[in-house]
Parts: C-alpha cells; structure tokens; sequence
C-alpha cells in the first residue's frame, strides 16, 4: 500500500474545476478519500479526525484484517488495549496488579477486568483471581497518518511528525497551488521522515517524497490506535 496512495493523477467526479484552489482543508480531504476509494479494495480503511492523544490526525489510511479475533479488540476500551496486551498468558492476575501496571485506579481497573472478561480474553478463576486465555490481535499492522493544509507546510511537518507515536507513516499533504514552498524544502520532510504530496482541485496527485516505514514510537499509542479502529469498524 506504499506510497500512500499509489496513483498519480484522476479526474475526480463532482468537483467545481472553475475553482483554481481547494477554499477549504475538508474538500481537500474530501479529494483525498475519493482518490483511496477508487484505488483501494473494501479491507483499506480511511479515518478523518483521527484522534489518539497525539494531535488529531485529518485522515489515517490502513490495510484492515478482516478476522473475528482482530475485530475483537474493538470491545476493549481503546485506553486499555496496551495493558491488556501486557499480560502474559495463562498467568492469574488480580485488579491490583491491573493497577499496578496501568496506574490507575482499583475501581477503573475492575472495570477493565470485566471487559477483559466480556471480551473473551480473560477468565475469572475464583473470587478476585482471572487468568488471560488469549492474546488481542492488533486490526492493524501499518497505520499511515495524514495532515492536509492548504499552505502551512511547516505547521503541517510538525502536526504530521507528532503522529509518529502511534503511526507508521506520515504524510503532509498539500494544495497543489500553494506546494512550491514546501517543494522547495523537501531536505526538511526528508531529514524528519515525512511524506510530502500535493493534490489539485481537479484531482491531479502527486507524490513528492515517500516516507520509510518506521516503527510506531509509543506501544500504548499503537494499541490505542488498533482498538479505535476497530471499534469503528464494527460499528
């Protein structure tokens, strides 16, 4: 699925090409998604206002599993994946530990318990003792975040390097009509690892620079990530 989108031009439907500008960050998104969706087959997911603590994203894009046992996860409140993930297996475990490992509460970690247990992942063996019987499988394995702007290039390098704790890519993505400065500093995306691609109003795509996949900086935040999507996607 490298780069983020593969095609380099389209002639998208519906589009007012009197305009010589996107007027907005929406349409250019807007843009953006109709491009994946006609590339893409069903199991490629585009999220917008991707928000995991780390700055709101405008789109994700990622390759889903279509397994029960990833969409699963999305029964865990996202903020508990990670720890979730944390337990070995078939090792008891009580709600002080969960809150040991976690650092909250002993009321919010019974509460997680429970869910572990709701979800399948987890058995209570006797009074206060559970044991993990399965391990959460991530929905994911590539995340690749977006920051569009319409001129902004250095607001969008620095909101797109942000999301490197969660993603494994990120891109800024630019109006073709305002790109040249950002074209003219493409060393800057190369020495921060950030894609760089322009769109126009009339639907022509451009790759400028194609990130190296990396490994996302923060497990929790990947987890956290895994379990929003797919608690959207069974919903």
């Amino acid at each position: 699925m490298s780069p983020l989108i593969t095609i380099k031009s389209a002639s998208l439907a519906n589009v007012d090409t009197s305009q010589d500008a996107f007027d907005s960050e929406f349409a250019l998104v807007n843009s953006l998604q109709s491009l994946v969706r006609k590339q893409f087959k069903k199991n490629i997911g585009f999220e917008r206002e991707f928000d995991c603590g780390f700055g709101i994203a405008d789109a994700i894009i990622f390759e889903y599993k279509r397994r029960k046992a990833a969409l699963n996860l999305g029964q865990i409140t996202p903020s508990w994946a990670y720890t979730l993930k944390q337990l070995p297996l078939k090792t008891n475990f009580d709600a002080e530990h969960i809150s040991k490992i976690s650092g909250a509460s002993l009321s919010l970690s019974k509460k997680a318990i429970k869910e572990f247990v709701d979800a399948g992942y987890c058995k209570q063996k006797e009074n206060g003792i559970y044991v993990k019987v399965k391990e959460p499988e991530n929905i994911v394995d590539t995340i690749k975040a977006v920051e569009a702007k319409l001129k902004d290039w250095k607001r969008a390098l620095w909101q797109a390097s942000r999301y490197k704790t969660f993603a494994n890519e990120s891109w800024v993505v630019l109006d073709k009509k305002h790109a040249n400065p950002a074209i003219k500093n493409i060393d800057e995306f190369k020495r921060y690892n950030v894609g760089l691609a322009t769109i126009s109003i009339e639907g022509d795509y451009l790759v400028h620079f194609s990130p190296v996949e990396e490994t996302h900086f923060s497990e929790i935040a990947y987890w956290k990530a895994n379990a929003m999507i797919a608690q959207s996607l069974l919903n």
